[in-house]
């Protein structure tokens, strides 16, 4: 029992000598895990946006204007035979226009002075498979009976390589900050044992185990792995709540993804720091000892 008091004695002691270290060794810490949390969140939100919207990601056709309902109709079943088509969802000229309606209802009044409704046959098909989306409209646009095609997949494709390049960006931030974590607890473990050289000398003299001398500094790098969390978590909360307008801006015509798991980044997040703390304060202790 006795040891740990010791323990607990020089761990307030090396808190007392040494509150600049520990100050400037959590703000960098703290610096590191904002900016790791911050990438997670934004690319997590991101990847989960981008995954409804491949879900919606659809070929609309527009037949000729002056197509038989046969015409629509054989053209239908021979786009439904087409691999990599899922679904049809046809609608008819009148049901076109009505749809037109509800997003622009100013334009009744001009639609209905009209002898004929000039909106066409269209035709909304579901894809089994992104990739096949080129393919697949350069077949319907082949069709006699055929207007427009617009395919919407490129967007998905270049949402797909942004998600990419920011996860490659979170990787790389992650092997940053872990280094990043190490150097600052190696720093201010070796300014601490630098504070408490006599000390270890005489421990070592009386012949204290090595364990028992380093306990200490393992204790307060931990100590500031620890406060540098718990202040990080209120910052990323706000990150995430922040970061919804970003996901909003880069992705303006699609649902953003507002929630995400933070309880799984925040425990990330800690086991990291910790597993860090103690192997990076293990360096300049073994070095010395």
């Amino acid at each position: 029992m006795h040891k740990l008091f010791y323990v607990l004695r020089q761990t307030k002691l090396l808190l007392g000598e040494s509150k600049k270290i520990a100050f400037i060794s959590i703000l960098f810490l703290i610096i590191g895990m904002l900016t790791l949390g911050s990438t997670y969140i934004i690319g997590q939100k991101l990847f989960e946006t981008s995954f409804t919207l491949e879900k919606k990601v659809n070929i609309t056709v527009f037949f000729k204007i002056n197509s038989s309902q046969d015409d629509v109709t054989n053209a239908v079943s021979a786009i439904q035979m087409i691999d990599g088509v899922k679904s049809i969802d046809v609608k008819t000229s009148e049901e076109a226009k009505q749809d037109f309606l509800t997003l622009f209802p100013q334009y009744k009044d001009f639609l209905d002075s009209l002898k004929n409704n000039p909106i066409p046959y269209t035709a909304t098909i579901t894809l089994s498979e992104l990739n096949s989306g080129d393919r697949i409209q350069d077949i319907i646009r082949s069709l006699p009976v055929v207007d427009t095609v617009i395919f919407s997949g490129e967007t998905a494709k270049k949402l797909k390589n942004l998600v990419t390049i920011i996860w490659s960006l979170f990787i790389a931030i992650l092997v940053v900050v872990i280094a990043e974590f190490a150097f600052t607890i190696q720093s201010s473990t070796s300014f601490l044992v630098d504070f408490r050289k006599n000390e270890i000398r005489i421990l070592k003299l009386v012949g204290a185990d090595t364990a028992f001398i380093e306990l200490p500094f393992i204790f307060i790098a931990s100590l500031m792995s620890l406060v540098a969390w718990i202040i990080s978590i209120f910052a990323l909360v706000r990150v995430n709540t922040w970061s919804n307008a970003i996901v909003q801006e880069l992705l303006p015509f699609s649902a953003a993804v507002t929630n995400i798991k933070l309880n799984i980044l925040f425990v990330s997040l800690l086991i990291i720091s910790l597993i860090v703390s103690v192997l990076g304060s293990l360096g300049p202790l073994r070095r010395n000892f």
